[in-house]
């Protein structure tokens, strides 16, 4: 019996499913390459994978304890995409990973939801992203000896030193977490805080008078066709596709992974819990990278997601992206935009090539190393993308 390798791992030619293939290859200029390795494969033939290196990468990982599957997907402006899912998603069931399994990305929301949200409300003239956040956010109690921006927030250069304990009610989290203090000046120094975060999302609760996970699903997630994603808890038919990560081997999976995200569950929080697909996350990936066609209407994401907030010298962001080169994919260039999430994924999106990456998996291993991981499986796939191309025409 002939053994075929495409994407999702290791198929029976005389059982697979056609559709399946086809929509896990999915890129169509492929498709003349990919009916040669079948006809090998039925011909007795043993086919090696069409992209082994990126394969052996993954599995290195998946040995090492990183994670204990991957989808891995980049497409273009265009909608073409390559898909490459390996490993399984579910180490109770044995259930294989795919490109429709449901992740909770953790602070891939971050961009992905509340920057992109405010920057609606933005473009509608309901928010003015220089005005001191406090305009649009009555609930905060505390001192500021400065005016702090919405930008100063998405950036990351608000200069807070958040009051988030861990082991207190939400209530009392929620109570303390407004009044955090931003003992920093402004653009002074670079602090990663979800408390920022969920400062942006309180705001366009305030603003749109409706909850964050209810304004996201109707102007971001529905106009995508984004018909798997939720935020704060999944949906019910998507329920069977979750994720399991490390920290719901013996619990539910619907549990939001962000410890503090997850006090306030089902309530959607700013700085984490949207629930999605890889396949989602592509339309929305294609959407930046086409200026926010089909969301917006104007050109506000070229200036505030493309542009470099920061000030001289200081750690690159844009508005929710991180723009620092030291974590950015190899073969995309110095425009690129990109995020991670604790939980196991990563986004990069790049205007200059007009291409994107994603790698999602469900983090087993340390964080930081597992960044690095990701990293290296997206290079090692936009490696061998770059190669094959020439197979498609």
């Amino acid at each position: 019996m002939s053994i075929l390798y495409i994407g999702w791992g290791v198929i029976n030619p005389s059982l697979f499913d056609i559709k399946k293939i086809v929509t896990g290859f999915m890129n169509i200029k492929s498709l003349r390459y990919f009916a040669t390795l079948l006809l090998l494969a039925v011909a007795g033939c043993t086919v090696v994978p069409p992209y082994a290196q990126t394969r052996a990468c993954i599995e290195k990982h998946i040995s090492n304890g990183i994670f204990d599957g991957a989808v891995v997907i980049s497409g273009d402006r265009e909608g073409r995409q390559q898909v490459f899912c390996a490993g399984i998603a579910d180490r109770n069931t044995r259930r294989l990973m795919t490109a429709d399994t449901v992740f909770d990305i953790s602070s891939v929301s971050k961009p992905l939801g509340t920057a992109t949200c405010v920057l609606l409300l933005a473009e509608r003239g309901l928010l003015d992203v220089e005005n001191d956040f406090r305009t649009y956010l009555e609930q905060y109690k505390g001192k500021i000896p400065h005016p702090v921006t919405v930008r100063h927030l998405a950036a990351h250069y608000s200069g807070i030193e958040p009051d988030y304990p861990r082991n207190v009610s939400k209530d009392i989290l929620m109570k303390r977490m407004l009044r955090s203090p931003f003992p920093h000046g402004t653009d002074s120094v670079y602090l990663y805080s979800c408390v920022n975060y969920n400062f942006l999302g309180f705001i366009i609760e305030n603003i749109s008078r409706e909850p964050l996970a209810e304004f996201a699903r109707k102007n971001l997630f529905a106009p995508l066709g984004m018909t798997d994603t939720s935020w704060g808890i999944p949906l019910d038919h998507t329920r069977r596709r979750l994720v399991i990560h490390s920290r719901c081997v013996k619990s539910d999976p619907a549990v939001i992974f962000d410890m503090w995200a997850r006090k306030f569950q089902p309530r959607a929080m700013g700085n984490a819990g949207i629930f999605t697909t890889p396949l989602d996350v592509a339309k929305y990936a294609r959407m930046i990278l086409n200026g926010g066609k089909g969301v917006f209407k104007t050109d506000i994401v070229q200036k505030l997601m493309y542009k470099n907030l920061a000030p001289a010298g200081k750690l690159a962001r844009s508005f929710g992206w991180n723009l620092d080169p030291a974590m950015r994919a190899a073969g995309l260039s110095d425009k690129t935009i990109y995020h991670s999430g604790s939980s196991g994924q990563s986004l990069w999106i790049d205007p200059g090539t007009g291409k994107y990456c994603l790698v999602f998996t469900n983090l087993f291993g340390k964080h930081d190393e597992a960044i690095r991981a990701r990293r290296e499986a997206a290079s090692v796939f936009l490696s061998e993308i770059k190669s094959k191309e020439g197979l498609s025409e």
